[in-house]
Order: C-alpha cells, then structure tokens, then sequence
C-alpha cells in the first residue's frame, strides 16, 4: 500500500473510532433525558461538541488526502468511490471495508440524532403543557361568587368554590 492510501486507511479508521464514540454519547443523552438528569445531559452534550470538532478536522484531512490521491491517480472526482475502482485489490478490499463501515455508522448516528430529537421536543411540549396548566391554575382571576357578584380568586390553591 503507498504512503498517501495508508494515510487515508489510518484517516478512516479514526473517523471510524471517532462515529463510534459519537453513537456512544448519543446513547448517553438518550438515558439522560429517560432518566430526566439535566447534569448528565450537560456533560454528553459537552463531549458530543468535542467529538464532532474531531469528527469535522478528520474529515477535512480525509478529503485532502482524497483529494491528493485523485490527483495522482489522474481521477477527476476527488471521492473515495472513484479512488477505490483504480486501486489494486487488497487496498480496494480495505477501503471499501471502511466505507461501507462508515457509511452505516453515518446512517446510525443520523437516526439517533433523529431519535432524542423527537425525545426532546415531546419532553418539551410536556413540560409546556404542565406550565401552562400550573399557570391558568395559579393565576389570580376575577370570576362570580355564591351572590353573583365579582369576587377575586386567590392564588392559594387549585381548586375553587366559585362558579
């Protein structure tokens, strides 16, 4: 295997490593919103923004290194699929071990992310509704006593006797 596809190999397996601590954390921040723990939910979304920062440097250096590659190789398309039909069949079966590998580990995280998305926004409209409800509840109102007169409601508790 030459320098520049070996780099790749090494480019693609560490973004490898890198989906599959992605795919760990965003099981993390799954239980944590389950489990409704704010600080173990900070501290998921806290790595998740390191390891995409390490995601998005290691796909820069992958497309250079494609990039570099393609260019050598007399390809106009600088993507890893044309790079792999010009390549001699040991290094042909690795990279496309890699893509295929990366390309479910993509998919997998683009449903996860989908997933506790869904989880959050219903976790939030819940929450709204409860607050909204405690609030009509809780708010002082002017409504009609026993004598059909304007009586203030007080803030006290739920349940009232007025009509």
């Amino acid at each position: 295997m030459d320098k520049g596809l070996s780099r790749l190999v090494e480019l693609l397996n560490a973004r490898g490593a890198s989906m599959e601590e992605m795919v760990r954390l965003l099981e993390e921040e799954r239980a944590s919103i389950v489990a409704l723990q704010a600080e173990r939910l900070q501290a998921a979304v806290e790595q998740k923004v390191q390891v995409a920062a390490r995601m998005e440097a290691l796909d820069g250096d992958c497309r250079r290194v494609i990039a570099d590659e393609a260019r050598v190789r007399g390809l106009g398309e600088a993507t890893l699929s044309p790079l792999l039909a010009g390549n001699p069949s040991p290094e042909k079966t690795e990279l496309a071990g890699l893509q295929t590998k990366l390309s479910t580990l993509a998919q997998e995280i683009k449903g996860m992310i989908a997933d506790n998305r869904r989880l959050l926004e219903t976790s939030m409209v819940t929450v709204g509704r409860s607050l909204a409800f405690f609030q009509s509840r809780l708010t002082v109102a002017e409504t009609y006593g026993n004598s059909g007169s304007m009586v203030e409601r007080s803030s006290g508790g739920i349940l009232r006797k007025e009509i």
